[in-house]
């Protein structure tokens, strides 16, 4: 249920004038919005918001001399200060009168006087209840857009926020903000893993959760990683996570938890008290579609750059000069023997036995400083770089070309750290700690872990 204000009567709509007067910094239009021209309001419906601040965007339209912004149910009090300073705004700088919803046209002063925080409060108190009767009586989930997320409320995030009654309209409205603007938080985005078995007629969507991190997970991957040590660890559902967690973990919408940072003993506790519920990665893995299947056995190559987009493609070349520069900068330098080495290992990429690799070696090699210089002046994001052609790989690639693909990067990645100094236990011991955990973590990025390789 939303709530509308309209001014009418007006004659001019700046927009930089308008906003300005507002004394709000970060105002912006969502994406899809209509964009102001010529410094004019968007005649169609246009969505406004407070970057970092706002949960649901206030719609606003401007026709015929009228103007409206619209709130939608379930906004925050931030929210409604914005439709009202708006109209307010807009109503005093033509002279005209403010017609809320339901209620009399009313000057600038007695709407100020009736629409204060005390009804804000009010009003978002009642929309929550609201919102909480339906997920009860039909035990189903609403969808709410917000400025960049949508948030789907059930039973599980309604657990949670009706411990405390009393602050409930105002915890959903923090765990909103805080699914909306992910990437201002410090937090982890866990992305999803895809792994097969020997065979290749199973496999399995896997999310990593550490200690130490604050990480947000989804439900729509099937198993949850804790490890233990760096040789083993167990798996779980997102569930079982969850009710381990406790009131720890925050459902920020029905499907997304956030897992809070958790070291030491703590750590070691939550194990323990998942242990017992663990089971054997595919025991969570599902079929792999036949038809699928048989492709991936009998796809034969010709052109590997033709299956990928021209971002994809640029990305693969990345991938070794990323994963050169996670291995050689883990202990925080990089010297001359592991910028030879790597050079050694892209000229060694064009004659591996595996035809993918081979072309995004023949490419790579002359760009390669190029490339080098945005991986180190941070051009790039290698963790992003990773997850982007993971996902691009797992979908275009037939099964044992994405495997061999990743085992050839994380032998790069092992050749470069053993020119300066094995990796868990396996390749020797001449890699530092930080060496090896840093390719610990570009193997469970990229989808490679320990025991549950395809062969």
């Amino acid at each position: 249920m939303s709530h509308s204000f309209s001014v009418s009567n007006i004659s001019n709509l700046p927009v930089q004038a308008t906003i300005s007067n507002l004394g709000i910094s970060n105002l912006k239009f969502t994406d899809a919005s209509p964009q102001p021209q010529n410094n004019t309001w968007p005649n169609d419906e246009s969505y406004l918001y407070i970057d970092d601040v706002s949960v649901r965007p206030v719609e606003t339209s401007f026709s015929d001399g009228t103007f409206t912004a619209r709130v939608f149910a379930n906004s925050s009090p931030e929210d409604y200060e914005l439709a009202i300073k708006l109209v307010t705004e807009i109503a005093s700088s033509n002279n005209t009168s403010i017609q809320p919803e339901g209620d009399v046209d009313m000057d600038v002063e007695s709407f100020i006087r009736n629409y204060d925080k005390n009804w804000i409060e009010e009003h978002c108190n009642t929309m929550f209840q609201m919102l909480a009767g339906t997920i009860t009586h039909h035990q189903s989930t609403a969808t709410l857009s917000g400025t960049r997320r949508e948030l789907h409320a059930g039973p599980k995030l309604l657990g949670q926020l009706l411990k405390d009654p009393d602050s409930a309209a105002t915890e959903l409205h923090e765990r909103f903000r805080t699914l909306n603007y992910l990437e201002n938080r410090n937090v982890y985005i866990a992305s999803g893993i895809t792994l097969n078995n020997q065979e290749k007629d199973k496999e399995v969507d896997m999310s990593v959760f550490g200690p130490d991190v604050n990480t947000i997970l989804s439900t729509s991957v099937d198993a949850i990683s804790l490890r233990i040590n760096d040789d083993d660890m167990i798996f779980v559902t997102l569930d079982q996570l969850a009710d381990a967690l406790g009131d720890r973990g925050k459902w920020l919408s029905e499907h997304i938890l956030l897992a809070p940072a958790i070291v030491g003993n703590e750590w070691d506790a939550l194990i323990a008290s998942l242990k017992p519920v663990a089971q054997d990665l595919f025991d969570f893995a599902h079929a792999v579609d036949p038809d699928r299947l048989a492709a991936s056995e009998n796809e034969t190559i010709d052109d590997y750059k033709a299956l990928f987009s021209e971002d994809e493609w640029r990305n693969l070349l990345y991938t070794p000069v990323v994963v050169f520069g996670i291995v050689a900068g883990a202990d925080g330098s990089i010297d001359k023997k592991e910028i030879k080495q790597f050079q050694d290992e892209l000229i060694k990429g064009i004659v591996v036995d595996n035809r993918f690799m081979q072309q995004i070696m023949a490419e790579v090699l002359p760009v390669a400083p190029e490339l080098l210089q945005d991986v180190a002046t941070l051009k790039v994001d290698p963790k992003e770089v990773l997850e982007n052609i993971t996902r691009a790989i797992d979908a275009k690639l037939p099964l044992k070309d994405a495997h061999e693909f990743k085992l050839a990067l994380v032998m790069i990645g092992k050749e470069i750290a053993e020119a300066s100094g094995g990796f868990l236990g396996m390749f020797g011991s001449k890699m530092s700690k930080e060496e090896e955990q840093a390719l610990a973590a570009i193997s469970l990025i990229i989808g490679l872990v320990p025991g549950h390789n395809p062969q």
